[in-house]
């Protein structure tokens, strides 16, 4: 019989003898997940006020998939001929020359770079069904930052980090880590979040003495980001220098226990036969299909959100500060809900802690569709009046909360747990397609009924189309829920 655990192993279930292993990753995850959550507030805070939240929906499926799909592509011709840990390197450093090109050369000069506002205005008024692609187009160097802040989280967090630890990683000890890494790396977002607020405020003693040494400068948005794309740097090199780190000290540790050999991760299939092998494989396409219907859900959920947030926050500065308090409350209650949720994983199965997403997406989605359809009838209806367009914005940035929240604790783990039991070219080449093509095409098929509605009724806004998203929400989340039973019946195979 086995006995009860105990009140350590609840609360805290690493054991002394995997601190080595654990708190490196652990760091590691801090830093890659503070640099997603600046880039977030950036590239929205970027695009949005200045665009429109519309033009999302054009970036996501124009711009960004195209992108997934050549990385997808260029990373499987590399893991031919590099180590993981190589490609990390060359990964970062690839992310961090465009940030700093565009912060400290393109930026400043946006006005030579971009369209006048009359040549976008006279184009727009020539071609009306075509007004999203004249506006993304006009501010090209916006999309850029966008694209690559986007790819940093598929690329940098679920597909090198995550693969790094699916690797050194068995199944039975993931269920005790994958929680708690998930719960450190969002330390980063309060973190970030606080960076956010500090470095955007003109009051700040580090954006005063910055402004002041640089001298002439665009606008107060320049300031901050320049002083963020800085931090992310620094922050950046210290992931590198952790990895480093793990290969040098803990990997020549016999007493670290390793799931497979960490130097073996190149792979050997030419792309011809890797996507023979990806194609053929049913376990991965039901992976994808988690992926995409994810990508698919949060893209329908945060369009009518963000619009909401660009009315009320028009400004860049007051938008990012905005965002930085939101990643604040993100963070604060993902660390929270990990705390709570970390034995789920442990005690109750692989798919009772998979199903946890997409349940509490479904019902607080729900909630915050009825309540922009509806809002403005609560002030008829309840005995106080209130500001719907501000209550708008607070149901949902509390949707966005906890989905995301359930998400980064439970959804990563048992999603990034199902792919321990594969082959290293699967595990590689595999998980390259289903999270970056998977996580671009889930939020690009979202992007593309919200832009088809766009380009044929010019005059449609969020609002309009909003009871349309809902029912295609409804109906993804159904499919993600089939889906899973599925993977977990061939989940269990494999792990048998």
């Amino acid at each position: 019989m086995l006995s009860a655990p105990s009140l350590r192993e609840i609360i805290w279930p690493i054991n002394r003898d995997e601190y080595k292993l654990f708190m490196p990753m652990a760091l590691m995850m801090l830093c890659v997940l503070f640099n997603f959550s600046a880039l977030r507030s950036i590239k929205d805070a970027l695009v949005i006020p200045t665009l429109g939240a519309e033009v999302i929906s054009f970036m996501k499926l124009w711009v960004v998939l195209p992108s997934a799909l050549i990385v997808t592509i260029i990373y499987a011709k590399l893991s031919n001929s590099y180590s993981l840990e190589q490609m990390f390197y060359l990964v970062v450093i690839m992310f961090l020359t465009i940030f700093v090109t565009f912060t400290f050369i393109l930026y400043p000069n946006s006005d030579f770079y971009h369209f006048s506002p009359e040549t976008t205005q006279n184009l727009i008024a020539s071609y009306p069904h075509m007004q999203w692609f004249i506006k993304l187009v006009s501010h090209w160097s916006f999309a850029l930052m966008y694209v690559f802040s986007e790819l940093w989280a598929v690329v940098v967090i679920n597909l090198m980090f995550w693969q790094f630890a699916n690797h050194v990683i068995d199944t039975n000890r993931a269920k005790r880590f994958y929680p708690f890494l998930a719960m450190f790396g969002n330390l980063g977002l309060i973190f970030a979040g606080n960076s956010v607020v500090s470095l955007s405020n003109p009051q700040n003693c580090f954006f005063c003495f910055f402004a002041e040494y640089i001298g002439d400068y665009k606008d107060d948005t320049e300031i901050t980001l320049k002083l963020l794309i800085l931090l992310i740097c620094a922050v950046a090199v210290v992931s590198m220098l952790i990895l480093r780190y793990i290969h040098k000290y803990v990997f020549s540790d016999k007493a670290v226990k390793l799931a497979h050999n960490p130097t073996s991760t190149k792979t050997s299939l030419s792309l011809r036969e890797s996507v023979k092998l990806i194609t053929s494989s049913r376990y991965i396409g039901y992976i994808l299909v988690i992926v995409i219907c994810y990508g698919f859900v949060i893209n329908l959920l945060e369009g009518p959100w963000k619009n909401k947030v660009r009315e009320l926050y028009p400004n860049t500065n007051e938008y990012l500060r905005f965002m930085g308090n939101f990643n604040i409350w993100m963070g604060t209650t993902c660390v929270a809900i990990t705390i709570f949720t970390s034995n789920i994983l442990r005690f109750f199965g692989w798919f009772v802690a998979a199903i946890m997403t997409p349940s509490i997406m479904a019902i607080t989605g729900s909630l915050f569709f009825i309540f922009v359809i509806i809002g403005d009838s609560f002030n008829i209806l309840l005995p106080f009046s209130f500001d719907p367009l501000y209550a708008a914005v607070i149901a949902g940035a509390t949707q966005n909360i906890l989905s995301k929240s359930t998400k980064y604790s439970l959804f990563d783990s048992t999603k990034e747990m199902a792919y321990i039991p594969l082959s290293v070219e699967l595990r590689t080449k595999g998980k390259a397609a289903a999270e970056i093509v998977g996580a671009k095409l889930g939020k690009s098929l979202g992007a593309f009924v919200q832009s088809l509605l766009f380009i044929l009724i010019p005059s449609a806004s969020f609002d309009s189309i909003t009871p349309i998203l809902m029912v295609v929400f409804i109906t993804i989340i159904m499919i993600w829920f089939m889906d899973l039973n599925k993977l977990n019946t061939e989940y269990k195979k494999l792990h048998e």
